[in-house]
């Protein structure tokens, strides 16, 4: 299975906003105060009138006026207005371009945006020769170390990942360890984050133990430079307790966790599926250990600690002990109820609808991931059903199907042994109905009903 699908299939996207300048000119002030708030509209109401202040193009304003629709883009980015974004960092590429050069470092920002939109629509194909593009012009103006690449680094690598372009994603990916260690040096707990940024990459292209090497390598660097019991230890100790469900949910896909190479696309590996009651101890260890340095510490931050200890009462609904997982969910309910201003608006999903911790993927579903959608046919089986108190599942029901009889069959089956995390409500887990799940079957065309 190519690492494209992978990525697709375990990853969750999270939007890029355009980067912030360290220096802010005075006529933007207004607009990053808005961006800094994540006050979208007020975002683009400001950039707008920049725009507005700078038109028409001029020899004299052509580049501010790009600069300034490249502020517009990153806030309609932001916002979610895809095809204005696109529309305002295409209008400042093509302005940089004529009253700049193509190799001015005025395109670096409408080159990124772009690129950065078009992926967010996944257009990768189109959006890598524009982050390409940014990326080279980035380290002519900025030097081949600059740490302002990173993004564009990482963002490259993802789209490369998902067009099938794995082994060069890895390159990417392998420079943004190699910038961390130019401008901080290989043993400063600045890389920390880095390996963890680096490591996640290869756990979503289904290489799980180059990605605990490098989990490992974040806990060995934080506990011997920052102190075993720092809140710095916490990333890479949750990244690497992650790890372990997340390989049991690529050996339901059929892949082949156990390798230090990239899969090559036309190679078929089947892995049979792993028992997600036997969860690894290391993982478990990470985890509680997370959890006391949070416990011990004054200052931390209330979103990582919530999220610490839902991860761990996932963990526990995974191995189907959700006796284990409650008081840890219980206790995260506690943490949000109390939060205050953006802790709370940002902690407030954690707990208020059921979510899918543990889902056997029918085999079935598993066919066919590889090939073009030109070669196949998508159906689907829609599933309403009651999530109970402890995460099981009950009165599963078909509403809505096109798939044969084998596919109907086998996502009742797999729904049925699913685990969910229950919804709370003053503290405490309840009942939900009328939940539901869609699940794809990806069948070749021409083939047999039956399938």
């Amino acid at each position: 299975m190519g690492a494209a699908v992978i990525c697709g299939l375990i990853a969750t996207w999270s939007g890029m906003s355009a980067a912030q300048p360290v220096a802010q000119p005075s006529w933007q002030q207004e607009y990053w105060a808005r961006f800094d708030n994540k006050d979208w509209d007020a975002a683009i109401a400001s950039a707008e009138q920049l725009v507005a202040a700078s038109r028409p193009a001029t020899a004299d304003t052509g580049l501010r006026l790009s600069e300034a629709l490249s502020l517009l883009g990153g806030a309609q980015l932001n916002k979610g207005n895809l095809v204005a974004a696109e529309q305002a960092f295409t209008e400042a590429v093509q302005l940089a371009e004529k009253y700049g050069s193509r190799t001015s470092a005025a395109l670096i920002d409408p080159l990124r945006g772009l690129g950065y939109t078009l992926a967010t629509q996944n257009k990768h194909a189109q959006a890598i020769p524009y982050m390409d593009r940014a990326l080279l012009i980035s380290r002519r103006s900025a030097g081949l170390f600059d740490l302002s690449q990173q993004g564009l680094l990482r963002q490259l690598a993802d789209s490369l990942t998902r067009v099938g372009a794995a082994p060069e994603a890895e390159r990417h990916m392998q420079y943004v360890l190699r910038v961390g260690e130019h401008v901080y040096g290989e043993d400063d707990p600045r890389m920390v984050p880095l390996f963890c940024v680096v490591g996640d990459w290869y756990l979503e292209v289904g290489l799980v133990e180059p990605a605990r090497q490098l989990y490992r390598q974040g806990v060995s660097l934080a506990s011997r430079k920052l102190g075993a019991d720092h809140v710095g230890v916490v990333q890479p100790l949750l990244a690497l307790a992650q790890s372990f469900p997340k390989e049991i949910v690529l050996s339901h896909l059929g892949i082949v966790t156990r390798s230090d190479k990239l899969p090559q696309p036309e190679t078929t590996m089947i892995m049979e599926p792993m028992n997600p009651r036997y969860l690894s101890g290391e993982g478990e260890r990470a985890l509680l250990r997370a959890l006391k340095i949070l416990e011990t510490t004054p200052d931390r931050s209330v979103q990582t600690y919530a999220g610490a200890l839902v991860q761990t009462g996932d963990w526990f609904m995974f191995k189907q002990t959700p006796a284990r997982s409650m008081p840890y969910y219980e206790q995260a309910a506690k943490l949000i109820a109390e939060a205050k201003g953006q802790d709370a608006a940002n902690l407030q999903s954690l707990l208020s609808f059921p979510a899918q911790v543990y889902y056997p993927i029918p085999s079935l579903a598993t066919r066919n991931l590889n090939r073009p959608p030109n070669e196949v046919v998508e159906r689907f089986v829609q599933l309403e059903f009651t999530v109970h108190e402890d995460g099981s599942v009950s009165d599963e029901r078909v509403v809505g199907q096109d798939a044969t009889e084998r596919q109907v069959s086998q996502s009742l089956e797999a729904i049925r042994s699913s685990r969910y995390r229950p919804k709370f409500v003053d503290g405490k887990p309840i009942v939900t109905t009328a939940v539901g799940f869609r699940q794809i079957f990806r069948q070749r065309g021409g083939a047999k009903e039956t399938e």
